[in-house]
């Protein structure tokens, strides 16, 4: 259901974990052309002061997207998804990583309006210019996961995203409620996409909740949101900026 505005005084005490893409920001056909829009930084920097900085960028993207997309603004930043630096960590895992891509990249070669993102601890087949070919694209993707171990698939918004196995947003979440600013809060997670899933059913094992925003439904969000401009709206109600400009 959408937000009741009766939820909205409580947030002084929520840690708050928002992913980007469909989110925050809605998608383009070139991830390279989403943007924050004045506004929208101005009310995250705000929202960051009202919950002494228990405001957290849970998001798929690479840490070198993210810092580009951010910009300077002072919220923690959890990239691919959790995953980030294990490639770094396990020589193991960058191999099954490189022979994915390898694959990925004979897959994207015989399937026009497809291409490969290589993060540094994931691998992403991007299909939003190819959307009827989903099915196929699965075809040829599942049988990569038996002869990658470390690996796990994650099917979201027009991806196929192989990332590291045992690393999510909820295992994410979890660690970083561990810790300052956020330890004690009421956890938070807002997201659009079945990744973020994980986020929401560990926000409510720490009795807090999830946002689903989109028309996708929810196994475990408790609340929704229409779009990402809802979500800017919502934002802005929450630090008491509901009717400033757009």
């Amino acid at each position: 259901s959408d937000l009741p505005p009766s939820t909205l005084p409580a947030a002084a005490g929520w840690g708050l974990f928002l992913d980007l893409d469909g989110t925050l920001c809605g998608y383009r056909d070139d991830p390279a052309d989403v943007a924050l829009t004045p506004r929208l930084r101005a009310l995250l920097a705000r929202l960051a002061a009202r919950l002494d900085g228990a405001v957290c960028i849970l998001s798929g993207r690479s840490a070198a997207d993210l810092q580009r997309l951010l910009d300077g603004l002072p919220l923690p930043q959890v990239a691919e998804h959790g995953g980030a630096g294990i490639a770094e960590l396990d020589a193991g895992y960058r191999v099954q990583l490189d022979a994915v891509e390898a694959a990925l990249r004979e897959i994207a070669a015989a399937n026009p309006g497809t291409w490969v993102e290589r993060k540094p601890s994931s691998c992403v087949l991007h299909y939003r210019a190819a959307a009827g070919r989903a099915e196929c694209l699965r075809t040829a993707v599942m049988p990569l996961l038996p002869a990658h171990p470390a690996l796990r698939l994650l099917q979201g918004v027009f991806v196929y995203e192989f990332a590291a196995r045992g690393r999510d947003k909820g295992t994410a979440l979890t660690a970083q409620m561990q810790r300052a600013p956020f330890a004690g809060r009421v956890p938070v997670a807002v997201g659009d996409d079945v990744t973020d899933e994980d986020a929401f059913a560990a926000a409510a094992a720490l009795q807090g909740f999830g946002v689903a925003v989109g028309p996708r439904v929810s196994a475990s969000a408790r609340f929704g949101l229409a779009d990402a401009d809802a979500v800017e709206e919502w934002i802005a109600g929450l630090v008491g900026d509901g009717h400033a400009s757009r």
